[in-house]
């Protein structure tokens, strides 16, 4: 799922930037997106501060949304101080989590010069990033008969060693490959085969 044209309905409320990964699993998200500036990504990832900011270690922990100024006194690095820097005082950061696939969590965070979030934009934010997350989902229609041929495909195989591995003919293999696509609404066999294990279902 491409996310970038959606972020209109919110970049708005986060003027000084904001980062969305969705159904993040062993560290790896099926899509994400940063519009912080680029200078402050840079400074980010090069001091690795990811690993000591507390906005990342409250989404890990928590759902829902909360203030960055509620999170200051877990600053021990002076993070929200560099951030101050490049234009983002005041920020959000939300958590999401489906009961269900309790291996899968979207987190966001966004940015503002001005001023801080209100409630009620809270609430928005976080919506928005659930409705997100769910749209994310991997399919509940996907078949075992299906997974098995992408994980064969993933590994290399080309049709004709599908059908044979499967003792099935080539058709079948087609039609299987046509369903996963279909169902993950991806364009090709292999984005299928990528999205499936994003998922951790290969």
């Amino acid at each position: 799922m491409v996310i970038k044209h959606k972020i209109d309905e919110v970049s708005w409320l986060a003027p000084a930037g904001l980062q969305i990964s969705l159904r993040i699993r062993f560290v790896s998200a099926t899509n994400t997106i940063n519009t912080y500036p680029s200078k402050w990504i840079k400074k980010y990832t090069d001091l690795g501060l990811m690993m000591h900011d507390p906005c990342m270690k409250w989404v890990y922990e928590n759902t829902g949304a909360c203030r960055w100024s509620s999170l200051c006194g877990r600053d021990t690095h002076n993070i929200f101080h560099m951030a101050a820097a490049y234009g983002i005082n005041y920020g959000a950061a939300i958590s999401c989590q489906t009961e269900t696939d309790a291996g899968n969590r979207s987190i966001a965070t966004f940015g503002r010069s001005d001023r801080e979030f209100e409630d009620a934009e809270l609430i928005h934010l976080h919506k928005f990033i659930k409705s997100l997350h769910d749209a994310a989902a991997p399919p509940t229609n996907i078949t075992n008969a299906e997974i098995e041929a992408l994980q064969l495909l993933k590994r290399g195989l080309i049709i004709k060693e599908v059908a044979a591995q499967l003792n099935i003919s080539e058709n079948a293999v087609k039609q299987r490959m046509s369903n996963a696509r279909r169902k993950f609404g991806a364009k090709t066999t292999v984005h299928a085969a990528s999205l499936a294990q994003q998922f951790g279902l290969i």
